[in-house]
């Protein structure tokens, strides 16, 4: 049921149509009294009647066209102006999900860095806490490593105590510079990466065989790296933790180190450790570098070791990202910024090409 304007629209619309043509009616008495005047002059005075009956709606038919014409055009408009709103319309509500998007990230941004900063606090605490017997324990390793030179199996073992200790003492406090996003003043020398990853093989050889795990290592021959030997050998080790998690349970598991040849001097180290796991579900890959995120369903882990790879990498400008590895599994891909101009390098490393 209309409204009662748009009936009273309606009607109006459909008199003013008929209007022209019933204007022509009009001259019908006019003519009718010419006729009874004017009894001789009877057939060219109603021929003249339906001339003029005919050409009677004339100024009615343009007054009509015109009013039409500028119906058309006021619809004309009016859809254009719904067009206008309706970008208008759809240019607020994208305006209004970017807002969204940004405050939600912005949101989480803020979450991130408060638990950052507990994290560092804590770290800090517990770092100066840690590095006092940690000192002790080195100072004793190396006394009783020059008391007992002689016995060359202790010295062996107290040897691998000793620098393990020692990469512990450095690992610390390049962890904390990283949770402080800040990189440390010390100097450092460029390092190979098969040594780092032959070493990050050795301190994991036993977990590997109790569970069964086979490790497969490829070389290549790569320039030095511009980290430090410590960097790349936490980065490894924690990603071969990370394998391990995943390949808990399965059978025929395995895991690979693999060096990239290098060609060109643009380019960077690339590093890669596999398996042939489950990989990372789809909906953890885009968040998978952030803190306190863990696959384990036990929780047992604090779910930092991905995000502080990721972090020390990028203190040095290195990057760590994922892929899926072709036939199933994960793949964790480190790049390393090459050192440039050592001796002993090959110059087509810097130039680009092979060598002629």
């Amino acid at each position: 049921m209309l409204p009662p304007e748009r009936r009273g629209t309606r009607e109006r619309n459909r008199w003013s149509g008929a209007l022209p043509w019933v204007s022509g009616l009009l001259l019908a008495p006019l003519w009718w009294l010419l006729s009874l005047f004017f009894v001789p002059l009877k057939l060219p005075v109603w021929g003249l009647a339906v001339l003029a009956s005919v050409l009677a709606p004339m100024p009615g038919l343009m007054l009509y066209g015109r009013r039409q014409r500028r119906l058309a055009a006021e619809a004309e408009a009016a859809r254009e102006t719904a067009a206008q709103l309706k970008l208008e319309l759809d240019s607020v509500r994208f305006r209004t999900a970017r807002l969204c998007e940004d405050l939600s990230a912005a949101d989480r941004q803020a979450r991130l860095s408060h638990q950052l900063s507990i994290l560092g606090q804590f770290t800090a605490g517990f770092m100066h806490e840690f590095n006092n017997p940690l000192s002790i324990v080195t100072s004793r390793l190396e006394i009783l490593l020059d008391e007992r030179k002689e016995d060359e199996a202790l010295c062996a073992d107290v040897r691998q105590m000793l620098l393990e200790a020692q990469y512990m003492g450095k690992i610390a406090r390049t962890l904390l510079e990283a949770l402080r996003r800040e990189r440390g003043a010390e100097g450092f020398e460029p390092s190979a990466p098969p040594k780092a990853m032959e070493e990050a093989a050795q301190a994991w050889a036993r977990p590997l065989e109790e569970q069964g795990v086979r490790l497969e290592i490829e070389m290549a021959q790569v320039p030095r790296v511009n980290l430090p030997e410590h960097v790349i050998s936490e980065v490894v080790r924690g990603l071969i933790a990370n394998a391990l998690a995943a390949l808990r349970g399965r059978e025929g598991a395995s895991v690979w180190l693999r060096l990239d040849p290098y060609r060109a001097g643009a380019s960077k180290v690339v590093l890669r450790v596999e398996d042939n796991g489950p990989g990372v579900p789809e909906h953890l890959r885009a968040r998978l570098f952030e803190p306190f995120l863990t696959q384990s369903p036990g929780r047992e882990h604090l779910g930092l070791g991905l995000f502080l790879a990721a972090r020390l990498l990028d203190m040095y400008e290195g990057r760590l990202r994922y892929e899926t590895r072709e036939g199933g599994g994960a793949s964790f891909i480190v790049e390393m910024p090459p050192a440039r101009f050592l001796r002993g390098q090959p110059y087509h490393w810097f130039v680009g090409g092979e060598p002629a």
